[in-house]
């Protein structure tokens, strides 16, 4: 018996291809950032998504990552609303907290939990493995508190994590940051989840970072 949940996910994947194939899609993937080619029977488009492409058939939608990893039906959904919510306004280089983004502030506690806490468990007292983690996933360096990076989850959808390390006196804390055009690129719903993907391959890069005997951590 398939899960409930799977057969959810499978209604809202399916709205998701019928969306895309009912639109202008070759003028989506130009206000997504994206690249394309095109037949007369299909068109596949190359999509970033951190640190790996993910290339789509369509009509048929079939996925593939180019580092061969299974792509779930939650990422293929969070591809797709990328691609159907993308406006083409340009990233705006003014970064803001989840709270600001119009329609969320009610929901911080959340995301809070599933983003934020599990990055601060994980690297609260270690500032150079938090960096580290977020330079193997090819983020850029920034200024910002003890350690900062920005990925990309998508072309038009830059993430910036700050993190102050914790201390004797001081707990560690943690700033997730988002451009402000983040709503134009993701439906409101789907930044929660972004962030937590993005929280999950940072731990996972620093596993795999410290795991690696040819590292010197």
């Amino acid at each position: 018996m398939i899960p409930e949940k799977q057969k959810t996910y499978r209604k809202v994947f399916d709205i998701a291809c019928k969306e895309l194939l009912g639109s202008e899609y070759k003028e989506k993937f130009i206000y997504a950032g994206l690249t394309y080619t095109n037949d007369q029977k299909a068109q596949t488009v190359s999509i970033p998504f951190f640190d790996e492409i993910i290339t789509i058939n369509i009509p048929d939608f079939s996925f593939k990552s180019s580092k061969g990893t299974n792509i779930t039906l939650a990422a293929k959904i969070m591809i797709l609303h990328y691609i159907n919510t993308s406006s083409g306004k340009p990233l705006s280089a003014e970064k803001i907290t989840y709270e600001d983004i119009p329609g969320l502030r009610g929901y911080q506690p959340v995301f809070e939990k599933r983003a934020a806490k599990p990055l601060l468990s994980a690297f609260g007292s270690d500032r150079y493995a938090f960096l580290e983690a977020g330079m193997g996933l090819g983020g850029t360096e920034e200024d910002y508190g003890d350690a900062s990076f920005t990925l990309y989850a998508f072309p038009k959808v830059p993430i910036t994590f700050i993190l102050w390390e914790g201390d004797s006196e001081f707990s560690p804390s943690l700033k997730i940051l988002f451009d402000s055009s983040i709503p134009h690129y993701l439906p409101l719903e789907d930044i929660t989840v972004i962030s937590k993907l993005a929280s999950t391959r940072i731990i996972k890069q620093a596993r795999i970072n410290y795991s690696d005997p040819g590292n010197s951590c």
